[in-house]
């Protein structure tokens, strides 16, 4: 009898890291930019636009992992420690506030889980930034590492558009073969119109079609008799 293979025959994965990636995150060499060498044409750039390739999906993950653990924690903290705050006379209940900041954080966050399973670049971003910004209200300059993220993920998405590619090496080739500033493409433009005649040949200005009138002749002065 043959020996089973020592895994069962079955490659599905066993950490609960792994299956979580497995979730979320697209396998590599999967879907439009499974080679990054490659240069996207236009009609495949809008489907590539909105789905997130595998290192795009895996920092989205990380990002809304910690964001959970932080919504929880954070708020937790600021509750147990600072339920009410004295200024003078009046006093400030932070308990609400922490609370329901916190609730709102990790609502956020299910809709980016939500996003990233549904391979949703924008939505994913749009999660990110609204998270970035309720941790700004904690923790200050840390909120804005996912306000960095979202953006860093939208300006991926104009690249591909615009490029049709990601990568840093194909982008550089692709901006150095672009005209700067699209004044060369206009000065196509205009040879190719003035050479959109018979042989390029320009036509020879037309008469004006607006009427003057002649003046009328000067007379001559009689030259006086001696």
């Amino acid at each position: 009898m043959a020996d089973a293979p020592e895994d069962g025959g079955s490659s599905r994965p066993t950490s609960p890291g792994a299956r979580l990636l497995a979730v979320f995150v697209p396998p590599a060499g999967t879907g439009p930019r499974a080679d990054p060498e490659r240069i996207l044409p236009p009609e495949e750039r809008k489907a590539a636009m909105q789905r997130l390739d595998t290192n795009e999906a895996k920092w989205s993950l990380g990002a809304l992992v910690l964001a959970t653990i932080a919504g929880v924690v954070l708020p937790a903290y600021l509750i147990a420690s600072n339920k009410v705050t004295k200024t003078g006379k009046n006093s400030i209940a932070v308990a609400p506030d922490a609370a329901l900041l916190g609730g709102a954080i990790l609502l956020f966050c299910v809709v980016g889980y939500v996003a990233l399973w549904k391979q949703r670049r924008t939505l994913v971003a749009f999660s990110l930034f609204l998270i970035g910004f309720g941790f700004t209200l904690f923790v200050g300059l840390v909120g804005f590492v996912f306000i960095f993220l979202g953006g860093w993920l939208m300006l991926r998405a104009w690249r591909l558009n615009r490029y049709g590619t990601t990568n840093a090496r194909q982008l550089a080739k692709e901006a150095a073969a672009r005209p700067k500033g699209g004044r060369g493409t206009r000065d196509a433009s205009k040879g190719t119109a003035k050479k959109s005649g018979p042989e390029g040949a320009r036509k020879p200005p037309t008469a004006s079609k607006r009427y003057t009138p002649k003046s009328p002749p000067r007379k001559k002065i009689p030259k006086p008799a001696e």
